[in-house]
């Protein structure tokens, strides 16, 4: 039996008072025959400790103690009413590791006295022993009148402490038969937001390098660099949200799998999810690299539209596009590990690792696109610097995950633990005897507030798994999201390549680097909403995974209004940030005809993002509530009427109409957005209400 180095004993009244210095005695009889002891310097006001103390609102035939425990020594005493003094001892010989093993427990029975005293008899009192675990519960050990009981007893059997646990529990067992089923907790505004802000910049990886590379181009090597920027950039990033649907499974996966390993000792349905979402992020990875890098000339074609580009931003594109297919096995990692980091509620794992990329990104862009050389400089040689910040952010990733840091326990506060426990036990008590619902907070000993993956593969992933396929459960919990979640990308994408498409193919060379420099502004405000969409999916499935109660019911509420709210907060600075636009447009480029036309979309990004917070929150909502099918079906037809509308923008340019350019094709995807707002909203108010009444239903 493993064994914490603090305890409560109970001693009958047949033990002797001490004869301590650090005895502090109270003056209230009990029961007009025994006095409370505190033998802890700690403990000051008795007066107020001494209901605390006492378990169920009496004393009966035992006293309450709080024992001093240091290294090795306990001491344990109690006052009958003549005062007679002598002290009891027991040696607790174990380490402040709570993994360390119980090695020899003794008791005392011969203790020293001046030679005038007779020797007092052996402490033949009943001696009852609770020990506590590393959540806070009690395990009573049962009674035992010898040393030698004492001894066997701590080194008891797990299932021999269980019952004694149950023992120990029954009062409160009946009270909690009588009470209701305990609350469902739903995330409040302030918990959103403590777990998205940091989020924020999980997920600013992918545009911040690409406003870096964006920005380093233009100031390095020129208008023509930055142009071929545009499509470039288009295929590279939209053909990658096609594997999307990796990143929303392995949360959902993840944040179902830790609600299951709740319990359960080592996480192994975490674990073993974990580590075939990185096997088939790897595969994945690969057969998306060699795709974009074998189909690179085509998909440009596709985008761009037609053949009247300059055969200089042509060529600067299709390096770039496969250049970055060689990094897409290390994104497809980084984005899967990104997403289990999040399932399991940890975001700072993933900022440090992404801090590590941008640093390498920017320091590869300020040696590479300066150089003459075309497969080294400019475009090319902003694509260079994004692999290999992508690879040296998997490299330490993997790290991260495999290797635990090497730090010792920390002191523990006896005293401060064993008073913490006798409260919170004692007031638990009369809650449950006056029929009320016990508040639900969270314990400090589950390390909820500071959750890390560090080291949580340790010794359970090498380099030879990535060599292996992903088992055939892996697979099988993927694939119920592969369709789903694809056609909504396929359909989001649309909507990009479209904008895209149209700038490249009928507006110029300048349009395409102010769309250039708009878009890379666009994904990286984008990520302070998209953050609440990876919440939502980090905190629902915990509740979705609670049986149809009406707690569950009403947490599910509370859930989608506190998103809704912290959309409309997330809107706000969005709204801030997009004001900044005019001020930030100069530091892309040093052509004042492209900055008028990036400060001529800033109104639209206002209206935009406004009300991208709320929508981002609701498909987060929907998503975590597995609402993929509804999903899917809207963004399939996103699919065919955005690009649609987006073609008519093209046909006019192309006809000569005054007035259609860069701020027509933004007018279209603000209406795209607007009707987003409106669908995701009243969806999540229909799904509510289905649940209400499946709760309601006899």
């Amino acid at each position: 039996m493993r064994i914490h180095c603090y305890s409560l004993l109970f001693l009958s009244a047949n033990a002797f008072a001490p004869r301590l210095s650090t005895v502090k005695r109270t003056n209230n009889l009990v029961k007009d025959k025994y006095k409370l002891l505190y033998g802890l310097d700690e403990i000051l006001n008795s007066e107020e400790l001494l209901d605390d103390l006492i378990i169920n609102d009496k004393l009966e035939e035992s006293a309450v103690f709080s024992v001093p425990i240091d290294e090795t020594e306990a001491t344990a005493t109690l006052a009958t009413k003549n005062l007679e003094t002598d002290t009891g001892k027991i040696i607790f010989l174990s380490s402040l590791d709570e993994n360390a093993e119980i090695v020899e427990t003794t008791f005392d029975e011969n203790v020293s006295r001046p030679q005038h005293e007779s020797p007092k008899p052996p402490l033949p009192g009943e001696i009852v022993g609770l020990v506590i675990d590393n959540q806070d519960k009690l395990i009573a050990i049962e009674e035992a009148n010898t040393a030698e009981g004492v001894r066997s007893l701590l080194t008891a059997s797990e299932q021999a402490i269980v019952e004694a646990e149950a023992k120990f529990a029954v009062h409160t067992a009946e009270l909690e038969d009588k009470t209701v089923p305990p609350a469902v907790p739903a995330p409040s505004v302030s918990k959103i937001l403590k777990f998205a802000i940091p989020a924020i910049g999980v997920w600013l990886c992918g545009p911040l390098l690409s406003m870096i590379d964006t920005s380093c181009v233009g100031l390095l090597s020129g208008t023509a660099q930055q142009a071929a920027l545009n499509p470039a950039v288009a295929v590279t990033d939209y053909t990658a949200l096609l594997i999307a649907f990796l990143y929303t499974g392995t949360t959902n996966l993840i944040a179902a799998a830790r609600e299951t390993d709740a319990t359960v000792e080592g996480s192994p349905k975490t674990t073993s999810t974990f580590r075939g979402v990185l096997q088939l992020a790897w595969i994945v990875g690969l057969g998306l690299g060699g795709v974009l890098f074998v189909f690179a000339p085509h998909l440009l074609r596709a985008i761009i539209g037609n053949d009247s580009i300059s055969p200089a931003v042509f060529d600067a594109a299709m390096k770039y596009v496969r250049i970055r297919a060689l990094g897409m096995p290390a994104a497809a990692v980084i984005g899967s590990s990104q997403a289990a980091c999040l399932g399991m509620q940890d975001i700072r794992s993933p900022l440090y690792v992404l801090g590590v990329a941008a640093v390498v990104n920017f320091l590869g862009d300020m040696t590479f696109v300066g150089n003459a050389n075309l497969w080294i400089g400019g475009a090319a040689g902003a694509a260079w610097a994004t692999v290999f910040s992508q690879y040296a952010a998997v490299t330490m990733f993997l790290y991260w995950l495999c290797n635990k840091p090497s730090v010792t326990t920390p002191p523990i506060n006896l005293s401060e633990s064993i008073m913490r426990m006798v409260k919170s036990r004692y007031g638990q008590n009369k809650v449950l005897s006056a029929g009320k619902q016990p508040k639900i907070i969270p314990s400090a000993a589950t390390g909820e507030s500071n959750v890390s993956v560090r080291g949580f593969l340790a010794d359970k992933l090498s380099i030879k798994d990535f060599l292996k396929g992903p088992s055939r459960q892996t697979i099988q919990d993927f694939t119920e999201y592969v369709v789903p979640v694809t056609t909504a990308q396929v359909g989001r994408v649309s909507g990009y390549v479209a904008m895209s498409h149209v700038v490249s193919s009928s507006m110029g060379t300048l349009s395409m680097a102010a769309q250039q420099i708009i878009v890379s502004l666009f994904y990286c405000l984008c990520p302070i909403a998209d953050s609440l969409n990876l919440t939502a999916q980090s905190f629902l499935p915990s509740i979705m995974e609670k049986k149809p109660s009406p707690e569950r019911s009403a947490a599910l509420r509370r859930a989608s209004f506190n998103f809704a709210k912290a959309g409309g907060i997330f809107g706000a600075v969005m709204m801030s940030a997009v004001s900044c636009v005019p001020l930030l447009s100069r530091f892309f480029t040093t052509d004042l005809q492209v900055i008028s036309l990036v400060n001529a979309v800033a109104p639209l990004l206002l209206l935009f993002f406004a009300s991208h917070g709320i929508v981002c929150a609701m498909e987060g909502v929907l998503l975590g509530r597995k609402d993929l099918a509804f999903l899917g079906k809207m963004y399939a037809n996103f699919f065919v009427v955005v690009p649609f509308l987006m073609l008519r923008v093209k046909k006019a340019a192309l006809a000569g109409v005054a007035g259609v350019g860069i701020r027509s094709v933004w007018t279209v995807f603000i209406g795209y957005q607007l009707f987003r707002l409106v669908a995701w909203s009243l969806r999540a108010a229909h799904l509510q209400r289905q649940t209400e009444k499946q709760v309601a239903a006899p």
